[in-house]
């Protein structure tokens, strides 16, 4: 377990990547916030 979190929220997946690849340099957890509801973009 890491001191560091990456929280992210991506409708469209481009900051999920960019989140991944920050959480992979920095060595840190990783967690996607999901809203309860599901909106279109």
């Amino acid at each position: 377990m890491s001191k560091i979190l990456v929280a992210y929220f991506s409708a469209t997946g481009t900051t999920k990547v960019v989140a991944e690849k920050l959480a992979e340099v920095v060595d840190s957890d990783l967690f996607e916030i999901i809203p309860k509801k599901i909106y279109k973009c």
